[in-house]
């Protein structure tokens, strides 16, 4: 389930501005290599003071239950300021495995630099302006998605563990996705590699222009060829009439 976990953190977003996109909730369902493997549940909330909050927890269901019964949370706050998203706090919490994993992320704006706490070796990371961390980064996404529905590459500096990255996202073609919910037009995003070690992962991920962009469909391959898909299974706050019913 690490592997899904990576994948969730890459791809899956909330909303980030109430007047472009509403908070939800929404459901997944996860296949490793066509089998069920696990739900992953995601919740936005506009909190006060200008604060947004996005949670997800991914969890083993099915035959990878039988071997790993890891649960996946995380969480993001952050604020808006001229459709930039701007980190407050990240947070990753993975129990229940045979290793536990624990890091959170706060961000100090005023000195570029954001605090890593792993509860082993704490340290410090200087950061630029426009810095996201990498839960966060596709909210930024969706948003940019919104602001210019044609553009064909997005770039994103990303604090992840300890140095920055740099994500880029590219658009391909579009393509009609069948989910449990009916089917769907979407755009189709690939995440582009900048370092040799990754580059035999693949990332894509299918977002619904008339969901606000929302992903109903994402998949990751690893080194090793395993690969995980995410559909769409339920959501609340968006409305379900851009569904089409399956025959």
């Amino acid at each position: 389930m690490r592997y899904f976990s990576y994948l969730v953190l890459l791809f899956m977003s909330a909303t980030v501005c109430a007047q472009d996109l509403a908070d939800y909730s929404a459901q997944y369902e996860i296949q490793m290599n066509g089998l069920q493997a696990g739900e992953l549940n995601q919740q936005l909330e506009t909190l006060t003071d200008g604060l947004h909050r996005f949670r997800s927890a991914t969890k083993a269901k099915g035959v990878v239950a039988l071997f790993k019964r890891d649960t996946v949370k995380e969480t993001s706050l952050w604020t808006l300021s001229q459709q930039q998203i701007k980190p407050r706090q990240y947070l990753y919490q993975r129990n229940g495995g045979k290793k536990d994993k624990y890091l959170r992320m706060d961000f100090d704006w005023r000195n570029r630099s954001v605090h890593i706490d792993d509860k082993v070796h704490p340290w410090d990371l200087e950061i630029e302006n426009g810095t996201l961390e990498k839960h966060v980064y596709q909210v930024q996404l969706r948003l940019d998605l919104l602001q210019n529905p044609q553009q064909k590459t997005f770039n994103y500096l990303i604090a992840d563990g300890g140095h920055l990255k740099h994500y880029q996202i590219k658009r391909l073609e579009q393509e009609t996705i069948t989910t449990p919910l009916g089917s769907i037009n979407t755009v189709k995003f690939k995440r582009q590699r900048d370092r040799d070690s990754d580059k035999d992962r693949e990332t894509t991920l299918w977002c619904a222009p008339e969901l606000n962009y929302l992903p109903v469909k994402l998949e990751h391959i690893e080194k090793d060829g395993t690969k995980f898909t995410a559909v769409l299974r339920h959501v609340e706050g968006i409305s379900k009439s851009a569904f089409t019913p399956v025959e």
